[in-house]
């Protein structure tokens, strides 16, 4: 069973009974573990999941502010690699909507190559991106652009 960092994750949030208060993160982490073994993901695929999801909290790295408000991000052949250029012009729409600035945005490019997910899509750069905000705590997290989001493709509900 091959499955990508993003499916794992998105089973864990999905499938994952509640934590109570008193567990230890050392106790959730191993009790996620078996679960996620019980539901037939592989040790490698799954350590990897909470290496991904660990990383989202590690200090922001020197992103060199552009030199200008008005420059263009120019993606190298790396980045194209897994993100396609609707996924491109995505994060260039959101970086000039004021949802991400130029240090998120490349937080997300960074998280995206760290997941090396052949089947990549807009709706996996969306989650990425939600993950992203959410683990920044400076950013303003104005989320009404995940409204359309679902993990498992079905027609969204709106409250």
């Amino acid at each position: 069973m091959k499955e990508s960092t993003l499916e794992v994750l998105f089973y864990l949030f999905d499938n994952y009974p509640e934590m109570d208060d008193e567990a230890t993160p050392s106790d959730d982490r191993e009790s996620m573990n078996v679960y996620l073994q019980g539901a037939g993901f592989m040790p490698g695929e799954i350590n990897r999941a909470f290496n991904w999801l660990e990383s989202l909290g590690d200090e922001h790295q020197d992103v060199l502010e552009p030199y200008s408000p008005h420059s263009l991000r120019s993606f190298a052949w790396q980045e194209q690699r897994w993100l396609n250029t609707d996924c491109q012009n995505y994060l260039l729409f959101l970086e000039k909507a004021g949802v991400l600035n130029y240090e998120a945005r490349e937080q997300v490019i960074d998280r995206v190559l760290a997941l090396e997910d052949p089947d990549f899509t807009l709706d996996r750069l969306k989650w990425v991106i939600l993950m992203v905000l959410v683990n920044r705590p400076d950013e303003d997290n104005s989320f009404l652009w995940t409204e359309g989001l679902t993990l498992d493709g079905s027609t969204p509900v709106y409250h």
